[in-house]
């Protein structure tokens, strides 16, 4: 798998910097950093109150991608494990206010091209998803609650048994998120964790004041490959949400209104 780094989309002097997944030919797929080169607040939700500079943001970002908002689609999130098929006919909803947007799903497919996928994120997990045999993408939010509760999962487990997708096909992104030994977490998490459809001891340590540090990429990747995701399928961002302060947006850092976002579309 290729690795991430860093690269600069340009439109008429703004400068958007963007982490992509490298991953195939037939997708495309970044996360947007909190700011741009002029240090300009690339804030992407409308859970901030200034709507006509994250309107602005939404526009420079697709123009950066050579695309527009009415190819692009967003949910209004709820940390569910609720999900929905989406097409181009769904393109805008979500963009230019939230009134429109899907409510209370936390996850997206598509199988159309050319259709920009949004999750948004401070701290909580992104998930991508390419179904390369079936030409299938999805994005997938999975906060503590949507990764206790498995969205990964069951997202997966029904392009699996309901879109004719194969598990060897699969390829997966674990996007920038809380590292573990910044996701502190107490009894009322853990006892979640324990109740998962896996073993899942290893995904956390009990520190000297009797919390725990909690590796929810792990249980991410771990529901991938319970279902027969391949490992060299899989890339785990290395970024940390709360660490990385002049990349990411992070409320356990700050309890920042803002949030990143993390797309993906099939060409």
């Amino acid at each position: 798998m290729k690795k991430e780094k860093n690269v600069l989309g340009q439109m008429k002097g703004v400068y958007m910097k963007l982490i992509p997944w490298l991953c195939c030919n037939e997708i495309e797929a970044y996360t947007t950093c909190a700011y741009d080169e002029n240090n300009q607040i690339m804030d992407m939700s409308y859970n901030n109150e200034d709507y006509d500079l994250i309107l602005q943001n939404r526009l420079n970002l697709a123009k950066t991608l050579n695309s527009d908002l009415n190819h692009m689609v967003a949910t209004k999130q709820q940390h569910t494990t609720r999900f929905i098929e989406v097409t181009l006919q769904d393109g805008g909803k979500g963009m230019y206010h939230q009134d429109d947007a899907f409510l209370g799903y936390d996850a997206m497919y598509t199988r159309d091209h050319n259709l920009w996928l949004w999750s948004f994120h401070a701290d909580c997990c992104p998930v991508l998803l390419y179904c390369q045999d079936q030409k299938i993408v999805a994005e997938i939010h999975s906060g503590w609650k949507g990764t206790v509760h498995e969205i990964v999962r069951k997202v997966t487990t029904h392009l699996i048994y309901h879109e004719n997708c194969q598990p060897q096909y699969i390829y997966a992104y674990i996007g920038p998120s809380l590292s573990q030994k910044n996701f502190e977490a107490k009894d009322d998490i853990i006892d979640l964790v324990k109740q998962m459809s896996f073993h899942t001891s290893s995904f956390y340590i009990q520190k000297d004041d009797g919390a725990y540090l909690l590796d929810s990429k792990g249980l991410i990747q771990q529901q991938l490959l319970n279902l027969g995701v391949k490992q060299d399928h899989i890339t785990v961002s290395p970024y940390c949400t709360y660490e990385n302060e002049e990349l990411f947006f992070s409320y356990r850092r700050n309890k920042s209104p803002h949030r990143n976002i993390t797309l993906i579309r099939l060409k």
